[in-house]
């Protein structure tokens, strides 16, 4: 009985114990009742994520020994992310008993993996020298990231890799693809018989061989005669002399194969002109009555009348008529070096072993570049040509090399030092000279580090800089700063700017989220319509669409067109398990059924 009464005698004494020394945190755990974060589901807006905690702290905790002290905090996939602290109310300072207003906004950083977080606001009450902790409340679940899906160019799965950036061109529409060198073979006065070696020994080494970098493509054969009575005499003169050249090259057997056409002038003042032009005996003025004559509606009779009376026609027609008893052979050479599909292979193996590049001038350099199809081929020959001749077009054109190589660059770091030399390569290019493109260059380079702001900066520059709104490039280069007004959350401006993009699926689709960011429900749907139609292979419209259902409560349209977009995307595929969009279809089992 004594035992009996000795347990029951302790167990009264420890719950008194318990009962009177508990901290009492039960009491405040109603604390955060009224407590709240606005919006329900956080935003993303330019580099980070803003909201406010707002509501009130119940009147009868609020005494004059009374401190309350709250903690957010962000909880993600990443670990705890703290917010700091403050104190929506301290009795030493407030009047007791009174109505708290909590309006406190806290901005933080967004960072990788955050999409799936939570806000906790944690809280401490402390009075009369006693700390009462009290226990977190979840304010906000999820965070709405639609400003990132905006499309710049970024590298995701099972989506084709895209060449980002512009190369300064020069225009080759007029480069020398052929080359022609002329030969004047003579003839005897009157005569179209040829002697024994009629070929000089350059034409016959030119047609056998052709020229460094070049080939023989075509041989044209023109008769002549000069205007001299016995050469007149004869009205067939010229042909017979063309068609014993043409004759003379068959009967060589290693000419055979080489195309000839045949052509032959009479009475014909052409290659007089030519050969007074390249007469150094007689200056202009001496020069200028027989061009007067020649360019005069006269026949060919009249002319050569009017030249006779002229004081230098003796001396013309001693030195220069007896040069035209010929025929003219023009060999027609081809570049091989431009026209050579694999000119560019060979240019990077001359380069990695080192040989020079004698044959090449800066010009054929800048076209093999151009048309170079290999990223490594165009950075070994910008390379060079940087070594050979700086110019803001070398340095651009590696610039984009480089931005490229960082975009399939799977390695990080590998990575990082190509964008880096990408931004330096701009900014050398800019320094001889700013350009459009090459500040264009420079914001696509900073977008790929992660740099938005000095990106727009650039971008904007770049825009600054091209005087017609009309402009190509502009419109090109405005697709992009709409895109970068996206991320920054300036949501109207980012419409305008991509009103006046050219319309391809990646500039509608970012012009519909501008819309859709805008509350612009009718002008996305629109936009999103046009970028599905220009390509429906480009998920992307789909997301949109999708995302427009998702906000409607539509749920057949809603599935039908989220169905399709990540049937395109292995990384919409991937957000639409977590966009907060969608939070209200995620537990259905047609939602579940998407991914399986």
């Amino acid at each position: 009985m004594f035992r009996r009464v000795t347990v029951f005698f302790w167990v009264i004494l420890f719950c008194s114990a318990s009962f009177y020394c508990s901290p009492k945190i039960y009491q405040y755990e109603n604390l955060l009742d009224g407590v709240f974060a606005k919006p329900e589901y956080l935003v993303f807006h330019r580099d980070s994520i803003r909201f406010t905690i707002q509501g009130g702290l119940p009147i009868k905790y609020l005494t004059a020994d009374t401190r309350v002290l709250f903690f957010p905090e962000y909880h993600y996939d990443g670990g705890v992310l703290n917010l700091g602290e403050f104190i929506p109310f301290d009795g030493r300072f407030a009047v007791p008993h009174s109505e708290t207003k909590i309006n406190r906004s806290i901005v933080f950083p967004y960072l990788p993996g955050m999409d799936n977080g939570e806000l906790v606001l944690n809280a401490q009450l402390e009075k009369k020298g006693k700390s009462f902790p009290i226990a977190g409340k979840p304010l906000a679940k999820g965070l709405n990231t639609v400003p990132l899906l905006a499309r710049m160019g970024q590298i995701t799965p099972d989506e084709p890799i895209q060449e980002i950036g512009k190369y300064m061109l020069m225009d080759f529409s007029s480069i020398n693809i052929q080359e022609e060198r002329d030969f004047l073979i003579p003839f005897a006065l009157g005569s179209y018989n040829l002697g024994a070696a009629p070929f000089p020994a350059k034409l016959q080494e030119l047609l056998k061989k052709g020229e460094p970098g070049f080939r023989v493509k075509e041989v044209r054969i023109v008769g002549l005669h000069a205007p001299e009575n016995r050469e007149l005499a004869q009205t067939d003169l010229a042909e017979k002399r063309a068609a014993q050249l043409k004759s003379t090259l068959y009967n060589q057997s290693e000419f055979r194969t080489v195309p000839t056409q045949t052509d032959f002038r009479r009475k014909d003042w052409f290659d007089f002109r030519v050969l007074l032009g390249q007469y150094d005996k007689m200056g202009w003025e001496e020069k200028e009555p027989y061009y007067k004559i020649l360019q005069s509606d006269l026949g060919f009779e009249e002319q050569f009348t009017q030249m006779r009376r002229l004081k230098t026609f003796n001396q013309v027609s001693r030195d220069i008529f007896p040069r035209l008893r010929a025929g003219r052979i023009t060999v027609i050479l081809e570049n091989i070096r431009l026209s050579d599909p694999e000119i560019a292979v060979k240019v990077y193996d001359m380069l990695k072993e080192g040989r020079h590049l004698d044959d090449l001038t800066t010009e054929d350099l800048i076209y093999i570049g151009q048309e170079a199809k290999r990223l490594h081929e165009k950075e070994a020959i910008f390379n060079k040509l940087i070594s050979l001749a700086p110019s803001e077009l070398a340095y651009n054109n590696l610039g984009v090399v480089y931005m490229n190589q960082a975009q399939r660059e799977l390695g990080l770091h590998q990575r990082n030092e190509l964008v880096n030399k990408a931004v330096e390569m701009f900014r050398q290019s800019n320094k001889l000279r700013t350009t459009s493109i090459a500040m264009h260059n420079l914001g696509r380079a900073l977008i790929l580090r992660q740099d938005f702001f000095d990106a727009y900066v650039a971008i904007s520059q770049a825009s600054g800089l091209e005087r017609s709104e009309n402009d190509e490039f502009l419109r090109y280069n405005e697709g992009l700063r709409g895109a970068l007004d996206i991320r920054n959350g300036d949501y109207k401006l980012a419409t305008i700017r991509l009103n006046m993009a050219p319309e391809d699926e990646v500039n509608l689709f970012n012009k519909g989220l501008a819309y859709f960011l805008a509350d612009n429900f009718y002008q996305a749907s629109v936009a999103f319509e046009e970028s599905v139609q220009a390509n429906r292979d480009y998920g992307y419209g789909f997301y949109g669409l999708a995302m427009i259902a998702a906000v409607s409560r539509d749920r057949q349209v809603f599935y039908e067109y989220l169905r399709k977009a990540i049937e395109q995307s292995a990384f919409l595929r991937e957000r639409a398990m977590q966009d907060i969009l969608f939070e209200g279809f995620r537990e259905e089992g047609e939602f579940l059924d998407l991914f399986k």
